[in-house]
């Protein structure tokens, strides 16, 4: 859990999250057992080379997986240069022994071959396997990781809004959550959150208590073109105050 001064951010809230839904499943599944939800697989893991949340999802299809991504705070995975690429497929592409291909955020569903991140952020790498995107069919708009085993492992194909690969391999969305990272006291006991310019459209949001819902807030952003970070300053509060950063 990540903690600045008794600051609690978004580790608890996704942990609460978390727990509530694995309740819930056990509550409900023994009256509904037909129901299938697109629930976490693993646990959470840190990429301690950016610092983000992880999650690998239950096999579903894109727009299911990204339905439960947002759910758990974040989106389906931002993938920005090759060091994520490789974390993100030896991590999870044959994760619990399963040979997996992995949903990530790209999809070019409001224009045909014109991908891009559900992050919202631009698009600067890509690893497209040998003669994709090809959209064959017309149908192919959300993008995969091939497995392991693949004579390309690791590279991107796109493909139609599935569960299972031709050959019976599962799909597996894989949940990235930026967490609000580096938040500083300043004099007066105010704090400091900072994040990317590229998120221009995430949201602040706070709660007083896990287990009521966040809600955005009145605050001005600055951006600091010389690190391209937009800063937000939180005046103290006599209550604590938990804290997320929403797309």
């Amino acid at each position: 859990m990540l903690e600045s001064d008794g600051l609690v951010c978004q580790y608890a809230t996704l942990m609460f999250k978390w727990v509530f839904k694995i309740w819930l499943g056990a509550l409900l599944c023994p009256l509904f057992p037909a129901i299938a939800l697109s629930g976490p697989l693993s646990s959470m893991v840190v990429n301690t080379n950016n610092n983000h949340l992880y999650i690998l999802l239950s096999s579903a299809n894109w727009t299911d997986s990204e339905a439960e991504a947002v759910s758990l705070g974040g989106h389906l995975a931002t993938v920005r240069n090759q060091a994520e690429q490789d974390w993100i497929f030896n991590s999870f592409g044959g994760y619990g022994g399963q040979q997996r291909l992995l949903w990530i955020g790209l999809n070019d569903t409001n224009q045909v071959f014109n991908f891009t991140w559900v992050s919202s952020e631009p698009l600067t790498y890509a690893n497209w396997a040998s003669g994709e995107p090809n959209n064959a069919g017309g149908v192919e708009h959300y993008v995969a990781m091939y497995y392991p085993n693949f004579n390309q492992p690791g590279k991107w194909n796109d493909w139609s809004d599935r569960t299972q690969d031709p050959i019976g391999l599962p799909f597996n969305g894989v949940v990235e959550i930026n967490p609000v990272l580096g938040a500083s006291r300043l004099v007066g006991g105010a704090l400091q959150f900072s994040w990317p310019v590229a998120m221009s459209n995430a949201v602040l949001e706070a709660t007083s208590d896990l287990s009521q819902p966040f809600s955005s807030f009145s605050y001005s952003r600055i951006t600091n073109a010389g690190n391209g970070a937009f800063s937000v300053v939180v005046p103290a509060t006599a209550t604590q105050m938990f804290f997320r950063l929403r797309q």
